[in-house]
């Protein structure tokens, strides 16, 4: 059987098993999902407003930037059971896609890859990602490619990717900066310019849908957000305010100040995948609106760890960190512990976790760390005596 023949022949099942998902599985729509994108894209195909789905459902509003809706509007021609599917398996293959590039290899190690998909795709923010249908994995994966893919694309396809990260613009405070500053050195004023306006083109583009087919959207828009309540999420700032009132804005602006001089340090000093991933780390603890669903933007800087030269005992700092924090959260939801705000350590553990294991591989070698194409499994993983 040739290799190109078993090729097709699994693509294929792959395919008709993805169909059938779409079609058949009664998969629960996820909340997110619904309001935000597929009732806003629904309405919109029949000429109202896209940003009034009390027209569908009496909770709830649509806060999604219009370049969501204006990208995805086909999706509103789909019932809503199919188009959840559809985008479940979208999210699924967008994590897929991030492991693999996060690993930094062109052909990981296949064990080493099944193992950092598990840890990726069990990660609690990960299941409640799906559960919910939200859209941050999507843009997670986006930068990765704008970031890894930018030689080979032409500047007004990585505008329009700008443009849908912008769905949800808190996301983007530190990778768009540190990007623009990246291009900036490398491609000077003018190229950087010409982006730049390309961006701004494109996010009146991909909104284009929205006028064409209710041109009176945007007061509706700014009702939702105007309408949207002071939700308790796992943000520094609201953690700070309830913690210290007014003090805590202060506070949490030093917080903004600091991790963007250290944002455009990293930018400046390692290679852009490196860069992004704590780039994305960073906005986890930082960005003044997060929920611990978007924490699924710390799993590039976590897998790129895994996939580096580093000892054993630094792997196992890792793997069991990540255990640990899987069994604590895992054991709040259990028991009651479900209120989002309560989540805010997750991050600051998972990046001091990552920073602790690579303080002790400085320790030791001195050398900076490079990435590399074979992952440090555990012994009782692979059955040999590896070094």
């Amino acid at each position: 059987m040739s290799k190109n023949f078993l090729t097709a022949f699994v693509a294929s099942f792959i395919l008709a098993l993805s169909l059938l998902f779409i079609i058949k599985f009664p998969y629960q729509p996820g909340w997110d999902f619904r309001n935000n994108l597929w009732a806003p894209a629904f309405l919109l195909i029949r000429g109202q407003s896209p940003y009034n789905i009390s027209l569908l459902y009496e909770m709830g509003t649509a806060v999604w930037m219009p370049m969501a809706i204006g990208v995805f509007w086909p999706i509103g021609f789909l019932p809503l059971q199919q188009a959840s599917n559809l985008w479940w398996i979208v999210s699924l293959v967008s994590l897929i896609a991030i492991v693999w590039l996060s690993t930094g290899c062109s052909q990981p190690p296949k064990l080493g890859f099944v193992i950092a998909l598990f840890m990726a795709f069990l990660f609690p923010p990960s299941i409640s990602h799906f559960s919910l249908g939200q859209i941050t994995i999507l843009i997670c994966l986006i930068f990765l490619v704008i970031t890894v893919f930018e030689p080979k694309l032409h500047p007004f396809l990585i505008a329009v990717l700008i443009a849908l990260t912008l769905s949800k613009p808190q996301l983007t405070i530190f990778v768009l900066p540190g990007y623009f500053f990246a291009y900036l050195r490398e491609n000077g004023i003018s190229r950087t310019f010409k982006l730049g306006s390309y961006s701004i083109l494109a996010v009146g583009i991909t909104s284009l849908p929205l006028f064409f087919l209710y041109p009176q959207w945007i007061s509706d828009f700014v009702h939702n957000q105007l309408v949207n309540p002071p939700w308790a999420h796992p943000s520094s700032l609201f953690i700070l305010q309830a913690a210290f009132n007014e003090t805590g804005r202060v506070l949490w602006w030093l917080l903004l100040l600091t991790g963007s001089g250290l944002n455009f340090w990293l930018w400046m000093r390692l290679p852009k995948r490196e860069a992004l991933a704590w780039s994305l780390a960073l906005t986890t603890i930082i960005t003044p609106y997060m929920w611990s669903w978007d924490f699924v933007l710390l799993i590039p800087l976590l897998i790129s760890y895994l996939f580096r030269e580093i000892p054993r005992y630094s792997s196992w700092i890792l793997y069991l960190g990540f255990v640990a924090c899987w069994v604590v959260l895992a054991s709040m939801k259990l028991t009651g512990y479900t209120s989002d705000e309560l989540y805010w350590w997750v991050p600051w553990y998972l990046i001091g976790l990552i920073l602790i294991a690579n303080s002790l591989v400085w320790s030791t070698t001195n050398p900076r760390i490079n990435p590399i194409v074979k992952l440090r499994i555990p012994n009782f993983l692979v059955g040999d005596d590896r070094s």
